[in-house]
């Protein structure tokens, strides 16, 4: 089994600087971790920045320099018997002199040896030097707990099966207090993401003239770097991760695990709307299927409809508002009317949308629904969702205006 920090380095091999103004947000990122928030760009060597952040991201202590020789006497000393992962130190220039190269030990080649390291040929790579060079073979030996408030990935999920007893139970501890939130988090875009969503992402950067480079469907250093100028222009965190407010900016559609405005339910996760239609399916076939009668009592249980309808009752403020019976979609003021609203009513969002297409669907399937249960939970979902206020009434002038517009005449 290979060192943690070793799986960490390769796990970034392919990193390479960006020429120019623009900045690697991730080589960045390793000089914050391994204690030098203060370099801001990856123009500064960075090296010892790279063999720093592995060390930290696996679990154990850097030097905390950005010195190459500071680990010339870290840890362990292997004497001249190096094994694989452990650091390297070279001597660059006159070997006097206090500047030279650190990397990670790979494999012996003759004369020279293999190392993986930040810095090379200005990125992540594995790299020959004679050992003429060597001034030390350092073994890693003291822990350290993971960094907790960072975009790089760490040990947990680079290799959690090398990962170290001591990180690996506090791994198995947050996994259990996040539940599903880890999940939603990933669906962020991030640097080593592809597809149609990153095109989108790419081409609406350009548009407003932040350039994400080509236009290719890769989130690479430049579209992460045109991601970070355009969070600081917007006042956003500076993450160079395209997350859900990141992406609402621009005007692009979130994934649902981003989806903000959940219900707390239990164990902490959050209840977006896609869980509620997810219920509400569940309900409308439930109540399509031809009863039947048990030859024995059925164990009690949870009510699907009636934990729906208490849901329902809590994202429209009002305890029991989608009882069984006496619901009535929200009673609308004549400004309301005037402004379209009952025309409108349930475009505000998404969710809203499709209670009215259910609605019709049900109605034109089974006359009469619109006054029982499940018309009742639709009309709920509509007025839950679709009310107006404030700022939804400007919404509803612009809409309205749109529809006399395009009125056939």
């Amino acid at each position: 089994m290979q060192s943690p920090w070793f799986s960490v380095a390769t796990h970034f091999r392919g990193i390479s600087e960006v020429h120019g103004s623009v900045t690697n947000p991730k080589i960045a990122e390793m000089f914050r971790i391994s204690g030098h928030p203060e370099i801001k760009d990856d123009e500064t060597p960075w090296c010892a920045a790279f063999v720093g952040a592995c060390l930290r991201l696996s679990g154990y202590r850097s030097s905390g320099s950005l010195g190459a020789r500071s680990y010339e006497h870290f840890g362990q000393d292997l004497k001249d018997s190096p094994q694989r992962g452990c650091i390297v130190v070279f001597t660059r220039g006159d070997p006097k002199a206090a500047t030279g190269h650190v990397a990670f030990y790979d494999h012996d080649d003759g004369d020279r040896i293999k190392v993986l390291g930040g810095n090379q040929g200005d990125a992540v790579t594995v790299a020959s030097f004679p050992k003429s060079r060597v001034l030390a073979y350092r073994l890693p030996v003291e822990t350290a707990p993971l960094p907790i408030d960072t975009t790089l990935p760490n040990i947990l999920t680079i290799d959690p099966d090398n990962a170290p007893p001591h990180v690996r139970g506090i791994g198995a501890a947050v996994a259990a207090m996040s539940g599903a939130r880890e999940a939603r988090a990933t669906e962020a875009l991030a640097e080593g993401a592809s597809g149609p969503q990153v095109t989108a992402l790419q081409q609406a950067l350009a548009a407003i003239g932040f350039q994400p480079g080509e236009i290719d469907g890769e989130y690479g250093p430049r579209t992460a770097s045109a991601v970070s100028n355009f969070q600081s222009m917007r006042g956003l965190s500076v993450t160079g991760v395209a997350d859900g407010e990141t992406l609402r900016s621009l005007g692009l559609a979130v994934p649902a695990g981003l989806v903000r405005g959940g219900i707390a339910a239990e164990g902490g996760a959050s209840m977006q709307q896609q869980d509620i239609l997810k219920a509400l399916f569940e309900v409308l076939a439930a109540q399509n299927q031809p009863p039947v009668t048990p030859a024995k009592p059925a164990p009690a249980g949870v009510d699907t409809s009636q934990l729906l309808q208490i849901v329902l009752g809590a994202l429209t403020g009002k305890q029991g508002a989608a009882s069984a019976t006496g619901t009535t979609p929200p009673v609308m003021s004549p400004i309301d009317k005037v402004l379209g609203g009952e025309m409108l009513q349930g475009k505000k969002t998404p969710l809203a949308i499709l209670a009215y297409a259910l609605l019709s669907i049900v109605q034109a399937v089974e006359p009469g629904t619109a006054t029982g249960s499940t018309g009742t939970i639709l009309t709920t979902l509509i007025g839950g969702f679709g009310g107006l206020g404030v700022l939804a009434k400007v919404d509803r002038v612009v809409q309205l205006l749109g529809l006399i517009a395009t009125k056939p005449r």
